[in-house]
């Protein structure tokens, strides 16, 4: 096949579980005049009110410029299949020599609903499009479902006994675990600096310093549990001032948390974040919960420097939980993940080959494995996971040269090796850490493997490329 023709199709398919009545969210899906109440990224404009196939619809995407540049030029798109027994709907949009195919689809599931969106471009501009069009329409999507179960919640069977406070809620983390809680029943507060129009949980304003009217957020009928993701970003110079910035940001949130939930009830669990950067750069080692933190040269002050002060600010704490649990985290895979854009700029540029050496290990988790991860922590869901530190990585780490060769795969483009320079100077054009490509570790999970917990993303191909 020819990289063109290759070019000619593209497709992603987003996927989200609601504890809703599959024909309640189908009312609402199947109804593309109602789509800007949830999906609120873009909406349609219904020429009449039959809504069958055939039915003219207007795509009204996002954005001041290429909202209003669509519609003066583009034709109006319509329904070109619509199935009521298999609650599908799709819209199809003629694209210059091309088209773009939405297709949305309820499945009854155990205990609810599953929503599938897919988007399809075809044509010679399929490669623009999808980074223009195609990946904005699937932007915050399991936030935009949160919004339609809160329209359908009335029909809900089943809904957990569980009340969820998330500091630093509505980060990339943040915001995909409080909308899957929401889709699944459970009632959701996030803590945050400031405060985001049709966010789809109750948002309380707080600095992560000072106590104040954020208490509020842990009231609640059901049982209370804290998750703990309060950070600044990871990815920035690596300056002794920065490094300071990311340690008191995580050091003083935890024990303003603590101080907090000290005047209340126990919690039934808190899950405090942290990081299997807390390695450095490991080199050929393999980490699991029990492997002793690293020391001299190896302790890299922004990796292991942050996370350990991270980790001993929460048992210095002695928090008031009846579970508790230290999370370290590897990269969540997800087409949207933070990660992605610069290594898929460099991907697209004929830029992918390997970084530094290559050889440095990668340590991943799809972003469905480690939502199911916390919700095993905050028993939600089985197997039960014991107290302690839990290592949320996938059990097949991969090589740098391996990850970029299956970027290199998704962007059907030649990778130049970077060595080592091109990246340190990215990252200082950027303000980022050359570090958080340039070093490794191949980390595994001794807890999650004895408790049986079974992971269900084990490609990393398909967790960046769907």
């Amino acid at each position: 096949m020819s990289r063109m023709k290759k070019f000619a199709h593209w497709q992603r398919t987003e996927s989200q579980f609601l504890a809703a009545e599959a024909d309640a969210a189908y009312s609402i899906v199947g109804n593309l005049a109602q789509t800007g109440t949830w999906m609120k990224v873009f909406s349609f404009r219904v020429h009449d009110d039959q809504r069958g196939v055939g039915t003219k619809v207007d795509l009204l995407p996002p954005g001041k410029i290429f909202g209003m540049l669509h519609q003066n030029t583009a034709p109006a798109g319509s329904i070109t299949r619509r199935n009521q027994d298999a609650r599908m709907v799709e819209f199809t949009q003629p694209q210059p020599a091309g088209r773009m195919v939405l297709r949305w689809r309820v499945d009854e599931a155990e205990g609810g609903c599953i929503l599938h969106f897919t988007i399809e471009i075809h044509g010679p501009g399929t490669t623009a499009f999808k980074f223009t069009v195609g990946n904005t329409l699937c932007h915050d999507f399991t936030v935009a479902v949160a919004r339609l179960y809160r329209m359908v919640a009335h029909t809900a069977h089943i809904k957990l006994d569980a009340h969820v406070v998330i500091a630093g809620g509505r980060g990339f983390l943040g915001r995909n675990l409080a909308a899957d809680l929401v889709c699944r029943g459970a009632s959701v507060a996030v803590l945050s600096r400031t405060r985001e129009d049709y966010f789809p949980t109750e948002q309380f304003i707080w600095d992560g310093i000072h106590q104040g009217t954020w208490i509020g957020a842990f009231h609640s009928d059901r049982p209370v549990h804290l998750v703990n993701l309060a950070g600044e970003r990871v990815d920035k110079r690596n300056t002794p001032e920065n490094i300071a910035e990311l340690t008191n940001s995580r050091v003083l949130t935890t024990q303003t948390l603590a101080e907090a939930v000290a005047k209340r009830e126990e919690l039934k669990t808190w899950i405090q974040s942290s990081t299997t950067a807390i390695f450095g750069d490991a080199g050929e080692a393999e980490l699991t919960e029990s492997s002793p933190i690293p020391t001299g040269e190896r302790a890299l002050p922004e990796m292991t420097g942050v996370a350990s002060a991270w980790e001993q600010a929460f048992t210095d704490a002695k928090v008031n939980a009846k579970h508790s649990y230290i999370l370290r985290t590897s990269l969540v895979m997800h087409p949207d993940a933070p990660l992605l854009g610069p290594l898929n700029l460099l991907t697209n540029i004929g830029l992918g080959g390997k970084l530094g050496h290559g050889k440095q290990w990668f340590s991943w988790i799809g972003m469905e494995d480690w939502l199911r991860v916390i919700r095993c922590l905050l028993g939600l869901e089985q197997p039960h996971i014991p107290d302690g530190i839990v290592h949320a990585t996938a059990p097949n780490p991969l090589r740098n040269e391996e990850i970029m060769a299956q970027l290199r795969s998704l962007a059907g483009m030649p990778g130049l090796p970077t060595g080592s320079l091109l990246p340190k100077l990215g990252a200082a054009v950027m303000g980022n850490n050359a570090r958080v490509v340039l070093t490794g570790r191949k980390v595994r999970s001794e807890v999650l493997e004895k408790a049986g917990f079974k992971f269900e993303e084990t490609s990393f191909l398909s967790t960046v490329g769907r």
